[in-house]
Protein backbone atom coordinates (compact mmCIF):
# COMPACT_ATOMS: atom_id res chain seq x y z
CA UNK A 1 0.00 0.00 0.00
CA UNK A 2 3.04 2.46 0.41
CA UNK A 3 3.89 2.02 -3.11
CA UNK A 4 0.43 2.71 -4.20
CA UNK A 5 0.23 5.84 -1.97
CA UNK A 6 0.53 9.45 -3.76
CA UNK A 7 0.87 11.04 -0.60
CA UNK A 8 3.82 9.61 0.45
CA UNK A 9 6.95 11.50 -1.13
CA UNK A 10 9.60 9.21 -1.81
CA UNK A 11 12.62 9.92 -1.08
CA UNK A 12 15.27 9.79 -4.17
CA UNK A 13 19.31 9.62 -4.81
CA UNK A 14 22.27 8.80 -6.82
CA UNK A 15 21.63 4.82 -6.46
CA UNK A 16 24.86 2.75 -6.26
CA UNK A 17 23.42 -0.10 -8.23
CA UNK A 18 26.14 -1.89 -8.72
CA UNK A 19 26.92 -2.06 -4.47
CA UNK A 20 23.40 -3.34 -4.37
CA UNK A 21 23.45 -6.20 -7.18
CA UNK A 22 26.65 -7.02 -5.45
CA UNK A 23 24.92 -7.60 -2.07
CA UNK A 24 22.21 -9.03 -3.82
CA UNK A 25 24.83 -11.33 -5.38
CA UNK A 26 26.06 -13.02 -2.10
CA UNK A 27 22.23 -13.18 -0.92
CA UNK A 28 21.53 -15.30 -3.99
CA UNK A 29 24.08 -17.57 -3.76
CA UNK A 30 23.18 -18.74 -0.12
CA UNK A 31 19.81 -19.08 -1.26
CA UNK A 32 20.47 -21.26 -4.27
CA UNK A 33 23.51 -23.28 -1.90
CA UNK A 34 25.05 -24.19 -5.29
CA UNK A 35 22.15 -25.52 -6.67
CA UNK A 36 22.73 -23.16 -10.52
CA UNK A 37 24.88 -21.57 -12.27
CA UNK A 38 25.02 -17.85 -11.05
CA UNK A 39 26.66 -15.14 -13.45
CA UNK A 40 26.20 -11.60 -13.10
CA UNK A 41 27.68 -9.11 -15.49
CA UNK A 42 27.53 -5.60 -13.65
CA UNK A 43 29.03 -1.99 -15.07
CA UNK A 44 30.86 -0.60 -12.93
CA UNK A 45 29.98 3.10 -11.56
CA UNK A 46 26.53 2.34 -13.57
CA UNK A 47 24.11 4.47 -10.93
CA UNK A 48 20.69 5.86 -11.54
CA UNK A 49 18.62 8.57 -9.27
CA UNK A 50 15.52 6.71 -7.36
CA UNK A 51 14.24 5.26 -4.43
CA UNK A 52 17.68 2.46 -3.40
CA UNK A 53 15.27 0.40 -0.95
CA UNK A 54 12.31 0.03 -3.29
CA UNK A 55 15.31 -0.28 -6.08
CA UNK A 56 16.91 -3.58 -4.24
CA UNK A 57 13.22 -5.19 -3.39
CA UNK A 58 12.15 -5.02 -7.10
CA UNK A 59 15.64 -6.58 -7.98
CA UNK A 60 15.72 -8.76 -5.22
CA UNK A 61 12.18 -10.42 -6.16
CA UNK A 62 13.14 -10.72 -9.53
CA UNK A 63 16.36 -12.38 -9.14
CA UNK A 64 14.29 -15.13 -6.34
CA UNK A 65 12.02 -16.07 -8.69
CA UNK A 66 14.72 -16.94 -11.21
CA UNK A 67 15.70 -19.01 -8.63
CA UNK A 68 12.83 -20.20 -7.36
CA UNK A 69 11.36 -21.50 -10.93
CA UNK A 70 14.88 -22.72 -12.05
CA UNK A 71 15.47 -26.62 -11.85
CA UNK A 72 18.82 -27.66 -10.03
CA UNK A 73 21.74 -27.01 -12.82
CA UNK A 74 20.36 -24.21 -13.90
CA UNK A 75 21.80 -21.06 -15.18
CA UNK A 76 20.98 -17.52 -14.19
CA UNK A 77 22.25 -14.96 -15.28
CA UNK A 78 21.78 -10.81 -13.79
CA UNK A 79 22.67 -8.13 -15.84
CA UNK A 80 23.01 -3.97 -15.15
CA UNK A 81 23.96 -2.21 -18.18
CA UNK A 82 23.76 0.48 -20.48
CA UNK A 83 22.20 -0.55 -23.94
CA UNK A 84 21.08 1.82 -26.81
CA UNK A 85 17.22 1.76 -25.38
CA UNK A 86 18.76 3.16 -22.02
CA UNK A 87 19.91 1.69 -18.78
CA UNK A 88 18.40 -2.02 -17.97
CA UNK A 89 18.60 -4.72 -15.08
CA UNK A 90 17.43 -8.26 -16.55
CA UNK A 91 17.34 -11.60 -15.05
CA UNK A 92 17.29 -14.16 -17.35
CA UNK A 93 17.16 -18.10 -16.69
CA UNK A 94 16.76 -21.06 -18.59
CA UNK A 95 13.73 -22.65 -16.01
CA UNK A 96 10.20 -23.81 -16.26
CA UNK A 97 9.54 -20.79 -18.46
CA UNK A 98 5.89 -19.03 -18.28
CA UNK A 99 2.93 -19.81 -20.65
CA UNK A 100 2.36 -16.88 -23.08
CA UNK A 101 -1.45 -16.88 -22.18
CA UNK A 102 0.00 -15.99 -18.25
CA UNK A 103 2.66 -13.18 -19.27
CA UNK A 104 0.08 -10.15 -19.37
CA UNK A 105 -1.74 -11.49 -16.32
CA UNK A 106 2.00 -12.23 -13.79
CA UNK A 107 1.79 -8.30 -12.07
CA UNK A 108 -1.54 -8.58 -10.98
CA UNK A 109 -2.04 -8.88 -7.22
CA UNK A 110 -2.53 -12.63 -6.13
CA UNK A 111 -2.24 -13.89 -9.63
CA UNK A 112 -0.91 -17.37 -9.80
CA UNK A 113 0.58 -19.07 -12.66
CA UNK A 114 -1.03 -22.72 -12.40
CA UNK A 115 -1.77 -24.14 -8.77
CA UNK A 116 0.94 -26.27 -8.79
CA UNK A 117 4.20 -23.74 -9.29
CA UNK A 118 2.20 -22.00 -6.43
CA UNK A 119 2.31 -25.37 -4.18
CA UNK A 120 5.82 -25.93 -5.25
CA UNK A 121 7.37 -22.54 -4.94
CA UNK A 122 5.23 -20.86 -2.36
CA UNK A 123 4.63 -17.29 -1.83
CA UNK A 124 1.69 -14.93 -2.45
CA UNK A 125 1.36 -13.67 -5.84
CA UNK A 126 2.29 -10.26 -5.16
CA UNK A 127 5.99 -10.05 -5.98
CA UNK A 128 5.18 -8.94 -9.31
CA UNK A 129 2.54 -6.90 -8.53
CA UNK A 130 5.25 -4.95 -6.13
CA UNK A 131 7.69 -4.97 -8.82
CA UNK A 132 5.59 -3.54 -11.19
CA UNK A 133 4.46 -0.26 -8.78
CA UNK A 134 8.47 -0.29 -7.93
CA UNK A 135 8.90 0.44 -11.24
CA UNK A 136 6.25 2.60 -12.23
CA UNK A 137 7.39 4.85 -9.29
CA UNK A 138 10.76 5.28 -10.94
CA UNK A 139 9.47 5.74 -14.66
CA UNK A 140 10.45 2.48 -15.22
CA UNK A 141 9.18 -0.78 -17.31
CA UNK A 142 8.88 -4.34 -16.95
CA UNK A 143 9.13 -6.30 -20.00
CA UNK A 144 8.76 -9.89 -19.90
CA UNK A 145 9.60 -12.70 -22.24
CA UNK A 146 9.58 -16.26 -21.79
CA UNK A 147 9.11 -19.75 -23.02
CA UNK A 148 7.46 -22.08 -22.02
CA UNK A 149 10.15 -24.89 -20.92
CA UNK A 150 12.79 -22.77 -22.45
CA UNK A 151 12.94 -20.06 -19.41
CA UNK A 152 12.63 -16.13 -19.07
CA UNK A 153 13.80 -12.62 -19.44
CA UNK A 154 12.37 -10.03 -16.94
CA UNK A 155 14.13 -6.95 -18.29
Amino acid sequence: SRLQSDDEEREEQLVDVPAIIMQLKEQSEEISQGRHELRFEVEPRLTLFGNASDLESAFRNLINNAINYTPDGGQITVRWEKGDKGIAFSVTDNGIGIPSRDIPRLTERFYRVGSDRSRHSGGTGLGLSIVKHILNAQDARLSIKSELGSGSTFT
